[in-house]
């Protein structure tokens, strides 16, 4: 059975119940694969789901204030789902390295593309000629659900 994040282990590691006034949160190593309780969580700012098993970055546009969110080695295909995080203009260093989707041709430049307000991507900074040169020559993406066509086979990882 998938493993899910409860309101019992947030409260658990935050000492918090009112999940609306949590900031920051640590559930690395979990084995976490739903997070849909995150949804629950909008005022989140940092968020750390490294080592997990996370496949979709769906639920985390729900937290409107994020700043910082580390979910690398968890395993997330296909970067289509980087789309998911467009709306958090707060967010400002995303590590998302060791997941399958980092495999991808053009994957910083594409990430960069579709999240020009990062400053650190996978704790590299991001330069400003980067910026330029992503928003020129980095692939852009969709939402994952209408990028079921030819542009699939490009941006999911293949499975080994």
């Amino acid at each position: 059975m998938a493993k899910r994040l409860t309101e019992e282990m947030v409260i658990a590691r935050t000492k918090i119940s009112d999940l609306s006034k949590i900031k920051r949160l640590n559930c690395w190593g979990s084995e976490l694969v739903d997070v849909s309780l995150l949804r629950r969580i909008p005022n989140v700012e940092v968020l750390s789901l490294s080592i997990n098993k996370i496949d979709t970055l769906v639920d985390f546009q729900f937290c409107k204030r994020l700043e910082e969110l580390y979910i690398r080695q968890n395993d997330i295909r296909n970067l289509h789902e980087v789309v998911y995080l467009q709306n958090l203009t707060n967010l400002k260093n995303l590590w998302l390295g060791e997941n399958p989707c980092c495999n991808t041709d053009g994957y910083r430049l594409a990430v960069i593309k579709a999240l020009p307000q990062l400053q650190k991507l996978d704790n590299v900074a991001i330069t400003q000629e980067e910026l330029r040169d992503s928003q020129r020559r980095g692939k852009a993406l969709c939402h994952p659900e209408d990028a079921h066509e030819e542009s699939e086979e490009e941006y999911v990882a293949e499975v080994a």
